[in-house]
Formats: structure tokens, sequence, C-alpha cells
């Protein structure tokens, strides 16, 4: 019997072997279908699980605005009393209890209050089952004086408990301090006791129905607290929490289904199963005689695609693939308001090698040099061949047109080392033109056209060169490039010195730190401050080799300093580009640890910029530094964009205000009222002030008497060298420290 011929082949003994595989597929299909439905109940499960937390917290909002509300309707009554007895302290019986009388209403949850002028309990409303309180001195009762030192502490109603009472049972107890009016005098606290269980009852904390309900927070301690209501096993169940916020701290409030779990059992969704199984035979009757046949088309189109895109030697993108990318970054470009540069490559005396070793020696050829273009440029970059011997490659994200060259000379050195082609070594160069958007074109023709006619500048200029289209654009690549390289010379040749200048106590004027700036000797322009090289420093990353210099100098000149009897801490600034390397503060401590100075005694000055919200990975570093011990320090404080709230999250210790609200605080009281605002808003977060670009014995006296902690400026000393300043300081006495 003849067998089914099958694409032109005739079949005989091979048909059981496609049947049984046919079967095995249909049975994989099937698994595959089942696993898909199986996943689709699962996303049903979470959905309504999902759903169910979100009707858990809305409840639970409504909940914390009921008890939140009930709350500070009892709060009205000591707050109304505060403000009473502010303005008239001297309290007599009479007085006192029409006070209550009018605040403490029927419909309130308040037990009785309490008045304890100089902390001693002299008046109580109602007074009846609540004698014995009378009399009572707080300093005398270590458990209650703790409560009152913390609403001291906190200038607001401390909510305390709840706590067992005297008189028998539980209640919340508020505190509050009360100072004398238009003065800091204190004179003294109100107490006022709550019935908490009432006020919950009332707001409803009982009666959610469905919902297993738990409160945390005693003392207002918010999760970290013990429980109020509820158990502690609720915590450990992953429910839903909302914050109930109280004058001092917070309370928090949990919720999951009464079943403990948000998630309705897989056999519940019964109809979801059956449907399930009837879609997944279908699927499998009409997949398993289509799918082969697509995957076939598939993988037919995918070669056609790819070989319509990208070039069949090299492997990179084609001139047509890389002309559609390259006018989807001008468009992208020009909403973003950014710029990028397109280098055009052309491999200098190629035809030459081509010619003398075979055109599968030149295959072999390029192929080489697209690898090591490829591994030349940044992983964000795209590089694609035009054609024999031409590449082309995009440069996003360009901060400076320095930036652009430096690519350009790294992929020309990328090709400098020889290649081994058809057992012979060649060496083999290129020329590169560079033009940059917007500033050689607004269309990618235009930035292609110009690329091409700088590289054709750069083959005329020498070859093994690249070349700028736009000539201002390429004066100021060259002139930093210039400073960039003489920058990397001056460290070799040890043209960098660190200067110190001093940091001195407000209060008496005895040196307290040192503040390291770099100078550099430039054998050309003399002797150059920061202001000349740090931003150029910081484009081509050489600032990580400077601040490297410049902390192990200052640590080993600390170290003289403290052997010549100066008892002082070493301040650096650290520039925002440094953070971009993970392993910096690593190789940091690790310098501080061989040079053999504490990190204790080192303060590592930073911009207001890094502590903005979207720099996690800095953020993370800050915190490494923290932990290694070093100090850390706001530098130019107010001139940048941190909150006080933002600033409280990180283990800051001091700030530096800039010497331009110094300058004419004595002259402008506008100036002078935001030096004393930045000042107390530090010592409100307990930081140490330091007042820089002080320059008159005035504005001394001032920032001392304001509370600044350290003084620095010209007034005092200018940046020297460390011989300078041990020759001045270290043999002086603290008077003639100044």
């Amino acid at each position: 019997m003849r067998g089914v011929v099958i694409d032109g082949v005739e079949s005989t003994g091979a048909e059981p072997v496609r049947t049984a595989g046919n079967v095995l597929f249909a049975v994989l299909l099937f698994a595959l279908c089942m696993f898909v439905v199986a996943h689709y109940i699962h996303s049903e499960q979470q959905g309504d699980a999902e759903m169910q937390r979100f009707h858990a917290l809305q409840e639970l909002a409504t909940l914390r605005a009921r008890i939140e509300g009930h709350l500070n309707a009892n709060l009205v009554a000591i707050r109304t009393l505060r403000a009473e007895l502010a303005l008239e302290p001297v309290v007599e019986p009479e007085r006192f209890r029409r006070l209550a009388d009018e605040v403490l209403t029927d419909e309130l949850h308040t037990r009785h209050v309490a008045l304890a002028p100089d902390l001693v309990i002299q008046h109580v409303q109602p007074l009846a089952g609540n004698e014995e309180a009378l009399g009572l001195d707080y300093r005398d009762n270590p458990a209650q004086f703790a409560s009152i030192e913390a609403a001291l502490e906190a200038s607001d109603i401390l909510i305390s408990g709840p706590v067992e009472l005297v008189q028998g049972g539980q209640a919340l107890i508020a505190r509050v301090p009360v100072y004398r009016h238009r003065s800091d005098e204190l004179w003294g606290v109100i107490s006022q006791v709550i019935d908490h269980q009432s006020l919950f009852a009332d707001a409803g904390l009982f009666e959610m129905g469905q919902w297993s309900v738990a409160m945390r927070g005693v003392d207002g301690k918010g999760v970290h607290g013990d429980a109020i209501v509820g158990t502690d096993e609720l915590w450990t169940l992953d429910p839903v929490t909302v914050p109930i916020d109280l004058p001092v701290g917070q309370w928090r409030l949990a919720a999951m289904p009464a079943s403990l779990s948000w998630e309705r059992p897989l056999a519940s969704y019964s109809r979801h199963w059956v449907l399930g199984v009837l879609l997944a035979l279908t699927a499998t009757l009409l997949i398993n005689s289509l799918l082969i046949s697509h995957l076939r088309l598939r993988r037919a189109f995918s070669t056609i695609s790819h070989q319509a895109r990208f070039d069949g030697l090299s492997g990179l993108p084609n001139r047509q693939f890389f002309t559609q990318h390259l006018e989807t970054q001008v468009r992208h470009c020009r909403r973003q308001h950014q710029r990028f540069a397109l280098m055009f490559l052309d491999l200098d005396h190629f035809k030459e090698i081509n010619d003398s070793l075979g055109h599968e020696a030149g295959d072999d050829l390029l192929q080489s040099c697209s690898q090591r273009i490829v591994a030349a440029v940044r992983g964000d970059d795209m590089v694609a061949r035009f054609g024999g011997d031409e590449f082309v490659i995009l440069v996003r994200e360009l901060s400076d047109p320095v930036d652009a060259e430096l690519a350009a000379d790294k992929v020309l050195a990328a090709l400098e080392p020889p290649f081994v082609v058809a057992g012979h070594e060649v060496s083999i160069g290129g020329s590169v033109g560079i033009a940059v958007y917007p500033d050689d074109g607004a269309s990618a023709s235009d930035l292609l056209k110009h690329a091409d006619l700088a590289m054709y500048a750069a083959k005329s200029a020498g070859r093994g060169t690249s070349y700028f289209y736009n000539e201002s654009l390429r004066h100021q690549s060259e002139t930093h490039l210039k400073l960039h390289r003489e920058i990397q010379l001056g460290l070799t040749n040890g043209q960098f010195e660190v200067y110190y200048q001093p940091m001195v106590d407000a209060a008496d004027g005895s040196l307290r730190a040192v503040e390291a700036l770099i100078r550099w000797h430039h054998p050309e322009q003399g002797l150059l401050n920061p202001g000349d090289f740090i931003a150029v420093a910081e484009r081509t990353g050489v600032i990580r080799e400077l601040g490297l210099r410049v902390l192990q100098q200052g640590c080993a000149d600390c170290r003289r300093m403290l052997a010549e009897g100066l008892d002082i801490k070493l301040s650096i600034n650290r520039s925002p580009r440094e953070f971009n390397d993970r392993k910096m503060v690593q190789r940091w401590l690790e310098t501080l640890a061989r040079e053999e100075l504490e990190p204790e005694r080192v303060i590592v000055e930073l911009t207001e910029s890094l502590l903005m919200p979207d720099r996690d990975r800095q953020h993370q570093l800050l915190r490494d530094l923290h932990e290694g011990g070093v100090r850390l320090s706001i530098d130019d404080f107010g001139t940048g964009y941190s909150s006080v709230t933002y600033l409280r999250n990180f283990p800051v210790s001091q700030i530096k205000i800039d010497g331009a609200f110094v300058a004419h605080m004595l002259e402008d009281d506008s100036q002078y009222a935001l030096v004393e605002a930045l000042v107390k808003m530090a010592q409100a977060l307990g930081l140490e002030v330091v007042a820089e670009g002080v320059e008159t014995a005035d504005q001394a006296r001032t920032l001392a008497a304001m509370g600044c902690h350290l003084l620095q400026g010209y007034y005092f000393a200018r940046p020297m060298p460390a011989a300078e300043l041990i020759e001045r300081y270290g043999l002086a006495s603290t008077s003639d420290q100044r």
C-alpha cells in the first residue's frame, strides 16, 4: 500500500510516529490551555481579593474619619482650657467649674479634667470620685512624669494610653502644657481623661460586620505600639491599614475579612472551571491544526523583516532602519529640548587591505571592526553600518559637545590595536565626522549630510581623528578637551595642592575645623581656583580622581595637624557626579582606613540637589557614608531645593549658610530675617550651623548672637596651605587664633 505524500515526499512507515507525535502535541497543548484557564481563574481570585482590600480600605477610611472626629471633638475642651489659662493663669475654683461645665458637654466621652499648675494637681472637674488626685505632684510619680515630659517636649497635646486608672478601668489621658501669654514661662499642665471604649463604640469600631478589625499605637506609637483593640495576630496576616493622626503620633487601624483571608477558595469558581475546560478542548482542536503552519509563517516573516532592517555581514542595523530610528530620535529630542550627536565613521585605508588580501578577508575585517566599535560605545547608543566601510553612531543624551568627542576618541582608540586577518596582522584607523542636534541640523537628512561632510574634513586634516561640523562647537569641545587633558597631566605631575580654610567657634574664636579646598598650580596660568576647572572635571568624569586626591591629601595633612595639637575636624566637598559611582563611597571609607584617620573626624559637604526625591541610589550611598561614621553637611544651604521635611529623612548633622545671605544681612532686614530663620530652623532640627562668608566683626558678633556654632570667612582667615595653617594655629594660644 502506498503511503501519503507530504511536501512531495512519500511516507509509509512514518505514519504511526506522526500519529503519536500529534497526540503528544495535543496533550501538551491541552495542558497549556488548562494552565491558561487556571491562571485566568487565579487572576479572577486575585482581582476579587483586590476588590475586597479596596472595600476594606473604604470602610477603614470612614471609620478613621469618625474616630478622628470624635477624638477632636473631645480635644476641643482641652484646647479651649489651654487658651483660657494662657490668657488668665489665675484659676479660682468657681471659674474652673464654670469653664469645665462650658466645654464638657454630655455628648463628649470625657470623664474628668484636671489642672496642674507647676505640675501639681490643684483642680479636678468633676471632683466626685477623683478626690485622691488633688495634690499629686507629677514629679513624684515617675510613671506619669514620663508622659508629662513627652508633652512638654512636643509642646502639643500628647495622648497616653489607654492606661489603668486608679479608680478602675482603662482610659486615654490627653495632656497639654500651658505657657503664660506672651511668655515662654510654663504655667503647668492640663490633663483630660477620655473613655476610649465609649468613643470607639460611638464611632462604630465594634460594628464592622464582615471585617475583623484591630488597632495599634498605645501612646501614639503607630505600628510599633501595643494593641488597643483586637489582637496582634491580625497584623501578621497582611491586613490593609490606615493611620489615625493624633496631635502627636499616630494610631494604626487594620482590617481583614472575618475569614482572615482575602482570597475565596478556588473551588468556589466552579462555573469558571467548566467553561474553561470546554474552551481548552475547543482551542486544542483548532490550534493543533494551525499552529505548525503559523510558526512556519512567522519564522519566514521574521527572517524577511530582519534581513530588511539589519546588515547581513555585521549584524548591525542597516541604512534604512537606522534612518528611521534617527528620525524618531529627532522628534523625541525636539519635544524634550534635548541634544544628541551623530558620528559618521569611515575606515582609513580599508580599500588597500581589501584589494591585497581579498574580499573574504575584507569581510572578516569589517566584522571585527563592528565588534570593537559596539564595545567602545555606551549601551544606550546605536551603531549601524551604512555600507562598505562606513559606520554611523548615534550618541544619546548629550550634555556637552566634549562628550561626543570623547566618545569618538574611544572608538578610534578601539580600532588602533592591529587585527589578524587571513593570517596577516593589519592595522586600520578611522576618521570621524560629528554633527550635533539641533546645532548642526533639524532633520535626519541634514544631520547625516553634515556628519558626512565633517568626516571628509577629518580625513583632510590627516585621518585618524574626529572633526565637528559646527565651528563654535568644535572650539568649545577642543577647549574643554584640552583642559581635561591638562587636568589629567596635572594630577600625574603633582600640580594640585589642598588649601585649608579655618572654621572657628562662634563663642570664643578657637579653631574647630578646616575646609579642604583644591588649588591648581598651572604651569602657564599660575594658581587656579576650583571655579576655573571643576565644571570641566565633572563633565569628563575626572572629578572622581580629583576627589580622591583631595581626600588622600586631606587625611595626611589632618594627621599632621592633630600631631601639632590641633583638635580639629576635616570638611571636604563632594560633587554630585561622584555619587553616580556605586563603589565610590566604599573607596572613600577604605581611604580613611588606609590613611588611619577616624571617620568621625571627617565631614562631607553636599549640595541640596542630592536630597531631591528622585535619587534613590544616591540616597542609599549617603546612608552608607553615614553608617561608616562620616558626618554629612549641606553646603550653601538655602540656595537649593530641599524641604525641611525631606531634610529630616537624612542623617545630616550640619548645614552651612551660604555667604550670599551673610554678606548683606546687616543692611537688609529681609536678609537678616532669612538668616535668622535658617538658624532657628536648624536648631529646631538639632543641626550644627556654620555661617560662610564672614568678612566683618559685626557680622561675626551678630551670627554668634543668633546661635551659629561655627564661623568661616576672610575675617578669620583665607584658605592656606597646611604648613602655613599649622604655623599659624599650632603654636598660637586660643586667644590669638583669629
